[in-house]
Parts: structure tokens; C-alpha cells; sequence
């Protein structure tokens, strides 16, 4: 059974229940899996161990490797790849920011403890990172689903005769 202290986080989003299409379940794997295997840890966790289960700007590494991944599935170009990947990193922008305000109280959270005003603020931030995570999940799959424009010779320019 998890930790009372730890809300359960998952049950309000949406994009765990949404139909899945090859865009959409890809969005879903980048972003939500690093966040799901931080849940389990956290119910595992004792004390401050809960806390690092949750390190944002380890999340954010895992989640950002995800979605370039995503992203340069299918194409063939390596300037295609950096664009596509370019663009799904700015769809999930608001989970960047959200990950990296979790950080913030995540010291005094863990000093403070699980009765403390400083573990509310810091689980008000780990379920705003989540809804994030939901709304950043909707937005990246939008760009994966569209195609690749790979160019034919791969030059940005022509010379003309």
C-alpha cells in the first residue's frame, strides 16, 4: 500500500485513458514512464528516500530523451531529426518548468517532513508537474503526428543556372 503522504497522482489524467493511436502512445511512453517508475519508487520509499524519487531535473533528463527519441522515429535526415526534436521539446516546455519547480521545495520538504507546510507546497508542486505531464502529453503528441518533411537532396539551398 503507498505512503498516505503521497497522494495518488495518476488517477486524474487524462491521457492515461485516451485511445491510442502510434502519436499518442508515443507521447505517452516519453513522458510518462519515467514518471510512473518515480511513483513506484516513491511507494517503495521511506522518509526522504520519497522525495529523490521525484528529483526533477533527473525526470526532466529521462523525459527529454524520450521525446527526442519520439520524435526522430521515421526519419532519415539528421536535420530532420534535430527539428523534429527541437519541436517536441517545446511542446513539453510546461513540464520542463513544472519538473524544475519541484526542485525548489524538494530540500524542505524532505528536512520538514510528511505533516509539514512544506510537504503540502511540495506535493501541490509534484501534482502540478503531473497535470502538466497530462496537458505536455496532448501537445507532443500533436507533433508527432505530423509527417516527417524530409528533403530530397537534403540542401536548404539551390543554386541556380
Amino acid at each position: 500500500m503507498p505512503d498516505a503522504s503521497l497522494p495518488e497522482l495518476a488517477r486524474s489524467l487524462r491521457s492515461l485513458g485516451a485511445a491510442r493511436d502510434p502519436a499518442t502512445e508515443a507521447a505517452h511512453d516519453a513522458i510518462f514512464a519515467p514518471l510512473i517508475a518515480a511513483r513506484v519508487r516513491a511507494a517503495r520509499a521511506e522518509g526522504r528516500d520519497v522525495v529523490h524519487s521525484f528529483h526533477g531535473a533527473t525526470l526532466l533528463e529521462s523525459i527529454d530523451r524520450g521525446v527526442s527519441g519520439a520524435a526522430a522515429v521515421g526519419t532519415e535526415s539528421s536535420a530532420v531529426a534535430r527539428a523534429r526534436s527541437a519541436a517536441a521539446r517545446d511542446a513539453i516546455e510546461p513540464l520542463r518548468a513544472a519538473l524544475l519547480t519541484l526542485d525548489e521545495g524538494a530540500a524542505a520538504a524532505s528536512a520538514a517532513g510528511a505533516d509539514s507546510p512544506e510537504w503540502a507546497a511540495w506535493i501541490a508542486a509534484l501534482r502540478r508537474a503531473f497535470a502538466a505531464a497530462d496537458e505536455a502529453c496532448g501537445h507532443l503528441a500533436r507533433v508527432l503526428a505530423e509527417p516527417a518533411r524530409e528533403e530530397g537532396n537534403g540542401r536548404w539551398f539551390r543554386r541556380r543556372r
